[in-house]
């Protein structure tokens, strides 16, 4: 890339003719305003790759410019110059998308430096790095992936949207059952009614019974007022019932009259109510063993498993994990107000790591990194994958239909290691695992897993 093109905007005509001067001898093609409204219109006539200005104009402010500019050309870098300097204003200008903040009086080496910073990234986006471009062509859908395993996905997703038979969705922890039944609801004839999502296995049996059927006002102490359960705010819609696994087999049993008779009775009352609900399922555990251990009652099972969508941990589909980078690059650079790439060595490390947390582990990796990233271009070095970076790739054995299954290891494995990684802190692990505490203490109870020898 040649030399970026430059526009130095400050009402001190001083500072303009120095910052002239010094960039003719460094051969930059520049301009010079000494108005927000000049340099307003000096943008709207030609372009420009840099642009330096005081923070406090007389008609306008820089902030104001760094804006204008980013809306010009969105891979413009901005360097915020000010005779009040301070944290806030460093701060804020490097949060509205600045490369870099400059106190007045300055040294002209001191703003040499910020420059040839930025032409190294400039070079450095120009040949190797991978940005929010490779999602562009991905339709407008949060399930991200072309591999063959997703489109096999895709392919049973669209069948299974046209029909109103119960779908269970199976996969690990983070690996998107939630979006997966969000598009079933919204690519089926239901789609203008609401989408009802409840974790079962955040609340107690009990609560769990009153928040999916209501109750009448009386049905238990503090029931000062009938109420509505989800179940009723589903109707006509698709109510959503993640970590199905996590129920009892006594609350199992009223789900299955739902599903069998399509009515409820709330907490209460005497009488039944006639729902119209499409239920979708979700669990990261092997309901078949659960069945043979009496853990799960075998007639709810085969009712829920008319349809199965078994979604595939990230590292089985890793050629989706550029895709789903780049996804994340846009989404977060929208957000955050940034346009951040990866160097090829970045995109690399990614590629390896075993994403024991699946998609919801790259996403939270994505965003701190941007969020912290105050170059444009995130380095391998940036990269935080905590205790797990450098893990080796979890072994999945394939294994036929009626033998045992590893997953329930595995997730033992990785609440241990979340555990230890955060120094056996219940509340933040349970955080970090995307569940609730007592959802934590539950599967604790269920793996075996004994928090005071972590």
């Amino acid at each position: 890339m040649s030399k970026p093109k430059i526009l130095v905007v400050d009402d001190d005509k001083s500072i303009c003719k120095l910052l002239a001067s010094v960039l003719e001898m460094e051969s930059y093609a520049h301009r010079v305003a000494s108005s927000g409204e000049e340099a307003r219109r000096l943008m709207a006539s030609e372009p420009f790759d840099v642009l330096i200005s005081d923070i406090y104009l007389g008609d306008d402010s820089g902030l104001n410019l760094l804006s204008k500019m980013k809306e010009t050309n969105p891979l413009a870098e901005v360097v915020i110059m000010t005779a009040h300097g301070s944290v806030e204003t460093a701060v804020k200008a490097v949060h509205n998308g600045a490369f870099d903040y400059i106190s007045k009086p300055f040294a002209v080496d001191e703003m040499l430096g910020i420059l040839k910073r930025i032409e190294e990234k400039f070079q450095i986006v120009d040949s190797s790095t991978i940005g929010p471009e490779l999602a562009n062509e991905m339709p407008n859908t949060k399930i991200i992936g072309a591999s063959p395993r997703m489109v096999e996905i895709y392919t049973k997703l669209a069948r299974v949207a046209a029909i109103d038979s119960p779908v269970l969705i199976l996969g690990e922890s983070g690996s998107g059952k939630e979006l997966v039944a969000r598009e079933i609801h919204i690519n089926s004839h239901r789609a203008a009614a609401d989408f009802v999502a409840i974790n079962c296995g955040a609340l107690a049996e009990t609560l769990l019974e009153s928040e999916l059927f209501g109750h009448e006002k009386g049905a238990f102490t503090g029931a000062n007022n009938s109420r509505m359960g989800l179940v009723e705010s589903a109707v006509g819609g698709t109510l959503f019932l993640d970590e199905i696994s996590e129920t009892s087999l006594g609350f199992q049993v009223k789900l299955l009259r739902v599903i069998q008779e399509h009515e409820i009775r709330r907490l209460g009352s005497n009488d039944t109510k006639k729902v119209d609900i499409r239920i979708v399922a979700a669990t990261n555990r092997n309901l078949r063993e659960m069945v043979r251990g009496n853990q799960f009652r075998e007639d709810l099972f085969h009712r829920l498993n008319v349809f199965t969508i078994a979604l595939p941990p990230l590292r089985e589909r890793a050629t989706d994990i550029p895709l789903l980078a780049s996804y994340y690059l846009k989404l977060f650079n929208e957000r955050y107000r940034k346009d951040t790439r990866l160097t090829v060595d970045a995109m690399e490390a990614i590629k390896r790591h075993s994403w024991p947390g699946n998609v919801r582990e790259l996403r939270n990796l994505m965003e701190r990194t941007i969020t912290f990233n105050d170059t444009g271009v995130i380095a391998a070095s940036e990269l935080e994958f905590g205790e797990m970076d450098g893990a080796e790739p979890v072994v999945v054995a394939v294994t036929p239909e009626g033998s045992s299954t590893s997953l329930d290891d595995m997730e033992k494995e990785h609440i241990i290691r979340v555990l230890r990684q955060t120094g056996g802190n219940k509340k933040k692990a349970a955080e970090i695992l995307g569940i609730e505490r007592r959802t934590l203490y539950n599967k604790a109870k269920r793996l075996g897993i004994d928090f005071t020898s972590v």
